[in-house]
């Protein structure tokens, strides 16, 4: 493929060029990429970079997306950046019970002889080079394939978008941004086929398309689509299941269990997924906003809990257990708050939770503490007790934020506690394919550093079919009508953002 100059232009206007000397740098760096695979006698990652200014975005990933069966979005409220991502130059698997520990060290192989070239943008967000994007299911799957999303899939993107903070004041305008481009070569490669293809793809994300805009905003003007909803299992099946688990709990067998049920839509037309993630943004203020597409699936969410970040050499995690609803006037809303603040249930059930992920980072930090008293997170439904949990990488540690993801999850607030005991209920009673519903979301760079957001209020769509999900945490006095209430309000937010009456 010839090479063409490729205008990179946000949605706004602003625009840029890769022209020839960007061509000939990126040109450069896959030609050395190539010499250290031929030397090595094995692959090697090839990352170019320039700063760029963009747009909202959710745009660019809407546009840029119909060009790959692998997309990734990211808007964190952590550090108010956001990340586009686009195909695959390299993918991440694992399986089965290691199956973090798998990715990980096919990252870190990877990268220990990465070839980088061009201009690294400036003032971003934490996070550096290429990244590895991507996710992990809730439970590992050693007997079988579900055939929907891999037990471990993570990414090196072949084109990744890094925006940082708009300044205020700035909304509707392009912000500083990076763009990369990432291949990896072999002993045989065609350095300049490479960088060809990857300004090509760069052509097809980041100018604009009128025609295809026009048509979205079409979309989403036309009458709503029929639905046709499903409960799995149904609903006093799954109070059973909660007055099966209670009986457990008070009988020694574990302290706590996190029960999930599923509610499966199909529509009478595609989901228009844009436009839910656009919706999820709006309603959902402070949470972590993500989307993945792999093949004919995508999994998105809003998520107001982080499992861990590292920035630094400093850990985050949070500890997000224990719900009321919202109340429908402030009175009945600090009525419900003073309920969540004053249950010993509720506290009981939080601090579980919190004092798993204080002794899960004391293993690899020093100076681990947790805010006290807990906080209440208000969100549109719901609202939850909430613990930070903060600590410091040990000068002589060489974890990581995979090594972190590998120790923390799932924590009792996605699975119970005791971890084994809690899990192999689940395995033997919950009768639900989770797939990466309460798994986990999100980016790690060469360094260690990362965040990943554990993946709940959250749909898997296929097409015309979503699969909502929800769960609610168990113990001895749980009552059956009140956690199933629970999940049905957690629920509702994905509902709106579907379009799901």
């Amino acid at each position: 493929m010839p090479f063409t100059s490729a205008s990179v232009m946000s949605p706004e206007g602003s625009s840029s060029s890769l022209g020839p000397a960007d061509h000939g740098s990126l040109l450069d760096t896959c030609e050395r990429a190539l010499g250290r695979a031929r030397g090595f006698q094995r692959p090697i990652l090839a990352s170019w970079s320039r700063p760029l200014d963009v747009g909202d975005p959710v745009s660019v990933w809407s546009r840029a997306r119909r060009s790959t069966q692998r997309s990734f979005l990211w808007q964190s409220p952590w550090d108010g950046g956001s990340l586009v991502a686009i195909g695959s130059a390299r993918a991440l698997r694992g399986r089965g019970e290691h199956r973090v520990r798998a990715v990980r060290d096919g990252w870190r192989t990877l990268v220990k002889d990465l070839v980088t070239g061009g201009v690294a943008a400036t003032g971003l967000p934490v996070g550096e080079g290429p990244l590895a994007i991507g996710g992990f299911s809730f439970r590992a799957e050693d007997a079988y394939e579900t055939g929907r999303l891999p037990d471990a899939l993570m990414w090196v993107p072949a084109l990744q978008i890094r925006s940082a903070v708009p300044a205020p004041g700035a909304e509707g305008r392009p912000v500083p941004a990076e763009l990369r481009l990432n291949a990896v070569l072999l002993h045989d490669s065609d350095p300049e086929q490479v960088a060809d293809n990857l300004v090509h793809l760069a052509r097809l994300c980041l100018t604009p398309d009128p025609d295809a805009d026009t048509e979205r905003r079409k979309r989403r003007d036309r009458p709503g689509r029929t639905c046709h909803s499903t409960e799995l299992p149904g609903a006093e099946a799954w109070k059973g299941l909660v007055r099966g688990a209670t009986d457990r709990i008070r009988a020694g067998e574990f302290e706590k269990v996190v029960l999930a049920r599923e509610v499966r839509v199909t529509a009478s037309a595609p989901f228009d997924l844009p436009a839910a993630v656009e919706r999820m943004s709006g309603a959902n203020p402070g949470t972590t906003v993500f989307a993945v597409d792999h093949e004919e699936y995508t999994f998105l969410g809003a998520t107001p809990e982080y499992l861990v970040q590292v920035g630094d050499r400093t850990v985050h995690a949070l500890g997000l257990a224990g719900t009321t609803p919202r109340g429908a006037t402030p009175e009945q809303d600090e009525a419900c708050e003073r309920e969540l603040v004053g249950s010993a249930k509720i506290q009981h059930e939080h601090e579980v939770v919190v004092s798993m992920l204080r002794d899960a980072l004391a293993d690899s930090c020093t100076d681990v503490t947790a805010e006290t008293p807990p906080q209440v997170v208000k969100l549109a439904n719901v609202q939850h007790l909430s613990t930070k949990v903060r600590g410091r990488l040990a000068e002589d540690s060489t974890a990581g934020v995979l090594d972190l993801v590998e120790a923390l999850h799932p924590t009792p607030a996605l699975g119970g506690h005791p971890r084994a005991q809690a899990l192999s209920w689940l395995a033997d009673n919950e009768g639900l394919d989770r797939s990466w519903y309460a798994g986990v979301v999100g980016w790690a760079d060469r360094s260690g550093q990362g965040q990943f957001a554990v993946a709940i209020r959250s749909a898997l769509l296929d097409g015309p079919t979503a699969s909502l999900y929800a769960g609610c945490g168990l113990v001895a006095d749980s009552d059956p009508e009140a956690e199933y209430a629970e999940t049905c309000a957690k629920l509702r937010p994905m509902m709106s953002a579907l379009g799901i009456e």
